[in-house]
């Protein structure tokens, strides 16, 4: 990583190495947390990941949608209010059910309320069955969590051309729902259910001075 900084430019005092983010013992057994490389600013880091914001609440489990093992491969991240939201979209014609998905929801709302990712399957050219899907699991959701479907948007990662598994999904989301924390550990955890191949899990949360 050093190495990287220092061809484009930056000298190694510019960037504060920070200890590894805390997730739960659960999910660090599968996947540890990255370091967290922070450039010099007017800024600092602060615990919670995606949870650190206030009102924002994630989770993830194990749902059966993993080829083998049993790593985290369901996260939800919630808020408890309308979240301004906007979409950075892949230009390539074959773009995956779920990209379509959060596209069209977009296209009519600037808000989001929640965001459910799986691993295991990226339900990418899996033609209008795969968008079925999408729908299916985002209408599910929405009614658990009492919301309108376009409040809810839909991501996948994992073997393109396949379709998530769809029943393994929705008999999961009760349980995913129940597990929705405002804590260091619901953020970790969700980090840890949308890596693939990862060695290490992502996640931080810094606050401006």
């Amino acid at each position: 990583m050093l190495q990287i900084l220092d061809r484009l430019g930056s000298s190694r005092r510019d960037f504060r190495v920070f200890d590894v983010s805390s997730v739960s013992a659960e999910a660090s057994n599968y996947v540890p947390a990255a370091p967290i490389f922070l450039p010099e600013g007017p800024w600092k880091q602060i615990p919670g990941g995606v949870t650190a914001a206030k009102g924002f609440k994630a989770a993830g489990m194990y749902g059966g949608l993993r080829a083998k093992g049993e790593k985290p491969d369901l996260a939800l991240v919630t808020c408890d209010v309308d979240a301004v939201s906007a979409g950075a979209f892949t230009t390539n014609v074959v773009a995956a059910a779920p990209v379509l998905y959060c596209k069209n929801v977009l296209d009519i709302s600037t808000t989001a309320r929640a965001v459910l990712i799986n691993a295991g399957q990226a339900n990418a050219a899996t033609g209008n069955a795969g968008y079925q899907d999408v729908v299916e699991c985002s209408n599910a959701l929405a009614k658990l969590l009492q919301l309108k479907p376009e409040e809810v948007l839909i991501e996948s990662t994992g073997v393109i051309g396949h379709r998530i598994k769809k029943e393994a999904l929705l008999n999961s989301l009760p349980k995913l729902v129940t597990l929705l924390s405002s804590t260091v550990q619901g953020a970790g955890s969700a980090a840890v259910a949308i890596t693939t191949t990862d060695l290490v899990s992502k996640s931080v949360a810094i606050e401006s001075e």
